[in-house]
């Protein structure tokens, strides 16, 4: 994967990972459809199972966390707590499906959730980041029997830590998830956008041109780019 093309105007890609765009969907914006939305669609369905009613927590809200908070909302849950250290990202947050916001600059992640919920913990959390502290929050803030589900590519050699006396005691299930399936997935993850489900126009914080795409990669290595950006390579 990702051999395909980047930044490229065409690429070859195999005929059982496409799916076709309705005239209803807005050509750029749908483009995160096959991947932010496409590894959020992955993390919640099917191998957290996430069920309507369940409350679920994202810990960081950078796009494919805020495909996280739409796909959690869209699946019917009753609590969707998002945390991040940024006030205009969990602002942001409370537009895609966010019920409640965490800063963890200010606050314990964990204990503010458990705090939401009543002390129990949420059913299902998410790791986007891949950092050791997010896991370590991630596995902390399930309830037993919940799941935490770790979506974030960490870099080399990060390694995270957990309680093995409460993971085995309470049955916490750890999960690492690499995105949907294209051929079964994809398909639902359109119609899931058609139907209105998912907010594609809001989750698109911004567009740049192909010969802006370096300032566009810049600003993301710094935070600058609060949900999810765009680069349009045909004019």
């Amino acid at each position: 994967m990702y051999s395909m093309g980047g930044l490229a105007e065409y690429c070859v890609v195999p005929a059982n990972a496409l799916a076709v765009l309705p005239d209803s969907l807005p050509y750029t914006e749908s483009s995160i459809l096959g991947c932010a939305v496409f590894t959020a669609y992955g993390a919640l369905r099917p191998p957290a199972e996430m069920r309507p009613g369940d409350s679920v927590a994202v810990i960081g809200v950078g796009g494919v966390e805020s495909s996280c908070l739409q796909i959690a909302k869209a699946f019917g849950a009753s609590q969707v707590i998002a945390v991040d250290v940024l006030d205009e990202k969990l602002q942001n947050a409370t537009t895609l499906g966010a019920t409640h916001t965490v800063n963890a600059a200010n606050d314990d992640a964990v204990e503010s959730i458990k705090e939401i919920t009543d002390g129990r913990g949420v059913d299902v959390a998410i790791d986007a980041l891949g950092k050791a502290l997010t896991f370590s929050q991630c596995a902390k803030s399930v309830r037993d029997g919940g799941k935490a589900v770790m979506i974030g590519l960490a870099a080399m050699n990060v390694m995270g830590e957990v309680d093995i006396t409460r993971l085995v005691r309470r049955q916490v299930k750890i999960i690492g998830s690499y995105g949907a399936r294209a051929r079964k997935d994809l398909p639902q993850i359109v119609k899931l956008a058609e139907s209105g489900a998912f907010n594609l126009q809001n989750t698109i914080s911004r567009k740049c041109k192909f010969e802006e795409a370096n300032g566009a990669y810049e600003d993301l290595n710094h935070g600058k780019i609060v949900g999810r950006a765009v680069v349009e390579i045909m004019g």
